[in-house]
């Protein structure tokens, strides 16, 4: 769908994007993540066609989006910033019918009232609270019914219960149609079972992209074993180390070691030989903090 070849940005001096290539696929849920100052919002406005590229292109169903391009592809375009001023003297239908005059849309896309009730679309927007501004935020964002959804940090300020409104609501528009969407985030624990892969931005770079699994096994990141132990056990301590565990510890009542990939099965099998030695084990893939620290 979007392709981005070689973008790099420059602002005088300072080099905001170095040659970032970059391609989202029709219908994936893409997370863009790094650290601040990384380069995300200016990729964003790259995406956006609000910033023009010092150098590099970037093609929709491969081809080089021209002016003329531009204007038709953001038709196609649904973004949710992360702060947007609103006016706080008209009501959520008001805001509403303002952001339907301005995309040329009638504003009557099904899903808003899924995400504002008439109740709430009724009231000044002055007096929402944070919570309610970001779904208004996101129904504005959805009023043209995009093919491309971009969420800025979507979930910025709201408690668990918003967050786990909102992806609710995410993903039941996604449940309607095949909605493309790129979503970029610093929580990473939030994001990494909603995204099918992870482009991780770093110094203006792509430093790496694909999804979690492919990203731990390309960096060899280890798998952590945790096991429940009422006292500390030298005999399994020593059996974690003889299969190549690293980092043997103890915390909190387990045992925790990490575990190379290709000894998983192997140390498996020795440890369950001894299962008389502990209550319980677990074993876990690498997050995607883990792999966000792993890049360089």
């Amino acid at each position: 769908m979007l392709k981005l070849n070689n973008i790099s940005k420059s602002f005088g001096s300072i080099k905001a994007l170095d040659s970032v290539s970059l391609e989202v696929r029709e219908g994936e849920v893409l997370g863009l993540v790094g650290p601040n100052g990384s380069g995300k919002s200016t990729l964003l406005k790259v995406m956006l066609g609000i910033t023009k590229p010092s150098s590099g292109d970037v093609l929709i169903n491969g081809k080089v989006l021209q002016e003329k391009g531009w204007k038709h592809f953001r038709k196609q375009i649904g973004y949710m910033p992360e702060r947007v001023s609103f006016y706080d003297n008209l009501t959520g239908r008001e805001t509403l019918n303002l952001f339907a005059k301005i995309k040329s849309v009638n504003g009557k896309y099904e899903i808003i009232k899924r995400i504002l009730s008439e109740d709430i679309q009724s009231r000044k927007v002055g007096g929402y609270s944070k919570g309610m501004r970001q779904r208004l935020n996101l129904a504005q964002a959805l009023l043209n019914d995009p093919e491309l959804l971009i969420l800025d940090e979507p979930t910025s300020g709201l408690d668990p219960m918003g967050i786990k409104e909102f992806y609710d609501i995410l993903d039941e528009v996604k449940s309607r149609k095949n909605l493309t969407v790129i979503l970029s985030s610093h929580i990473l624990a939030e994001i990494e079972d909603k995204v099918d892969r992870v482009a991780v931005i770093k110094n203006g770079e792509n430093k790496a992209v694909g999804s979690l699994e492919e990203l731990y096994t390309g960096l060899k990141l280890p798998l952590k074993i945790s096991i429940a132990i009422s006292e500390a056990n030298t005999m399994l301590e020593e059996l974690l180390q003889e299969e190549g565990a690293e980092d043997i510890r103890y915390s909190k009542g387990y045992l925790v070691a990490s575990v190379p990939r290709q000894s998983k099965l192997k140390l498996l099998s020795a440890v369950l030989q001894k299962q008389n030695s502990f209550a319980d084990l677990s074993i876990r893939e690498p997050n995607l903090e883990e792999v966000f620290f792993g890049v360089h």
